[in-house]
């Protein structure tokens, strides 16, 4: 993005942010999560001199969306924080009649985030994002034989299968809420229990599997895989797929692939929403129909890994993409998710409590800031 003025927010909190520039657009987006040459295509084809800002935690936008004074037109936003920046009227209604290619939305996941948004009235889903299993195939045939088969959390979370991968090393995603919520997924129970005694087993999984794991971090895995410093990692969908490009570019004598579990697991999407008071709406908008023109959509997906539900955009996908059924969902697999929704205070306290009493008993490396 070489036109674009961009930076990465480190204390967007502030009312003064460095980062804010007085453009006809301003964008806030998580890094590495966009085409390179998108944003400078969109200027120039709209003449909409545009300010493209990088953000690293979902909790720093929330605070920075309820303070009502965000500087920014476009945010991204996950799914199930939508209905609670909503409720505190953080974010605003979608004009849908000023994104003409709002119509090139796939409709399976424009009703799968209604349950979240009614009416799809708050947000619309810029990608879909899965919880899996990212692996070395040829490390894994080393350990396990050539016919196993990589299908299902019981790999990493049977303690025989984990005793085992400790020698090549597992990695797993920094994120309290998701992993705990995906380990109840799989063990049969709800999720958004807000009774402590519903995660005791849950709790005993965990810390049972944390003795096996090499460390926590929310990205480092990715060139781990890629590398080969690790065998295993639980991770997001997009991320993995990262990986495994890297591998094939690094010409590395192994392929690093991606499982959807065959139970079922997390699924959501990020969200481009519309920040309280946003004084360049329509060009947003303009950004927003943008992204949803089938050769950008297209172009987006196949650079970052991960799907943009734009009907048009999915039959122009790279192979791996399209073809792969554990990124592509089956309606047999999207009807085996886990969709989540917003945590309530309690459910949040709950799964920290695990998680932080999951790495107090074991001897992964923490890298994450939790204590």
């Amino acid at each position: 993005m070489k036109n674009v003025k961009y930076c990465l927010s480190a204390a967007l909190l502030t009312a003064s942010a460095s980062c804010v520039f007085a453009a006809d657009l301003n964008i806030w987006n998580w890094s590495d999560y966009i085409a390179e040459d998108t944003v400078d295509n969109f200027i120039k084809e709209t003449k909409i001199d545009a300010n493209y800002v990088l953000f690293d935690s979902n909790e720093l936008v929330e605070a920075r969306l309820l303070s009502g004074s965000s500087g920014f037109d476009a945010c991204m936003m996950t799914s199930y924080y939508v209905p609670r920046l909503a409720k505190a009227g953080a974010i605003e209604k979608i004009d849908k009649t000023k994104i003409p290619n709002w119509s090139h939305l796939e409709e399976k996941r424009m009703k799968l985030l209604a349950t979240l948004d009614p009416n799809n009235d708050y947000a619309y889903p810029y990608t879909e994002i899965s919880l899996g299993i990212g692996y070395n195939k040829e490390k894994i045939a080393e350990i396990f034989g050539p016919e196993y088969k990589v299908d299902s959390w019981d790999f990493l979370f049977k303690k025989e299968n984990s005793d085992k991968l400790k020698k090549c090393g597992i990695a797993v995603l920094d994120s309290p809420i998701e992993i705990v919520s995906a380990v109840m997924h799989y063990l049969g129970k709800d999720p958004a229990s807000e009774k402590s005694s519903d995660y005791k087993e849950a709790k005993a999984l965990l810390t049972a599997f944390a003795s096996n794991v090499a460390y926590f971090h929310s990205s480092r895995y990715i060139n781990d895989l890629a590398s080969g410093e690790i065998c295993a990692a639980i991770g997001y969908s997009g991320d993995i797929l990262q990986a495994a490009n890297r591998a094939a570019l690094a010409n590395q004598n192994y392929t690093i692939e991606y499982t959807f579990p065959k139970e079922g697991s997390l699924l959501w999407f990020d969200c481009w929403t519309i920040p309280r008071g946003a004084k360049n709406k329509d060009n947003a908008y303009k950004w927003f129909n943008y992204l949803m023109k089938d050769d950008v959509a297209s172009s987006v997906s196949n650079e970052i890994k991960y799907i943009l539900p734009v009907k048009g955009a999915i039959n122009l996908l790279s192979d791996n993409l399209k073809n792969n059924p554990n990124v592509n969902l089956t309606d047999e697999m999207y009807s085996k998710a886990y969709f989540p929704q917003t945590p309530t205070s309690k459910v949040s306290r709950i799964t920290n409590r695990i998680w932080n009493s999951m790495k107090l008993n074991s001897s992964a490396e923490d890298e994450s800031g939790w204590n």
